[in-house]
């Protein structure tokens, strides 16, 4: 999910194996998991290509994803005081390295940011369905990146001044409107109208 290739790239198997230093099996079963998934897709005749990003897709995929993580952030448990410091102190490491544009960095720490509280809801198989769908978005957050800047930082400090208050209604909503916030400036960033998204807006 790093983004070495491209939407629309046509992936060589055996290019891939020998770039990896394993044997064609393990590259080809990869590839059949992430058409499963929908990341990439095979043509008949004409090989696996990277699946290209979709607005629909990025629709349907924030919708569902707004429902379980809010929901997750609603019914978790209260978190003590050195939870919410170990939040504010991944918060400001992600501050330094989008300062210094290390973006795998800030994509890894924003990653440990909302699990931490996805976590606290004490649900393995809601957390395995957000991380299904953290696979799945990938693409568009990484996208997201050009567009998020200082904003992703309120809106992070937002959810967490809301969890220390123990208020996790407000701090889902504040979550709810994160997610929002992401798609619509991903779709913005296709040039394509906002008014078409079918997202919900609460």
């Amino acid at each position: 999910m790093s983004g070495k290739y491209p939407a629309d790239t046509k992936l060589l198997p055996k290019l891939i194996a020998d770039e990896c230093g394993t044997s064609f099996i393990p590259v080809r079963e990869a590839m059949r998991a992430l058409e499963s998934e929908g990341l990439v897709t095979y043509i008949h005749n004409r090989g696996v290509w990277v699946t290209p990003l979709s607005m629909s897709d990025l629709d349907d995929l924030y919708r569902i994803r707004i429902e379980l993580e809010s929901g997750a952030v609603a019914n978790s448990d209260k978190f003590s005081e050195k939870e919410i410091a170990d939040l504010e102190n991944i918060l400001q490491k992600m501050a330094e390295f989008r300062e210094s544009g290390e973006d795998s960095k800030v994509i890894r720490l924003n990653t440990d940011f909302h699990f931490k509280i996805y976590r606290k809801t004490n649900s393995p198989r809601r957390i395995k369905l957000i991380e299904q769908l953290w696979d799945h978005a990938d693409r568009y957050q990484r996208l997201s990146l050009k567009y998020r800047h200082d904003a992703a930082d309120v809106e992070h400090h937002e959810i967490l001044k809301h969890l220390a208050a123990g208020n996790n209604l407000q701090a889902a909503k504040a979550l709810a409107t994160h997610l929002e916030t992401t798609a619509r400036l991903v779709r913005a960033g296709f040039d394509v109208d906002d008014s078409q998204s079918q997202i919900a807006h609460n």
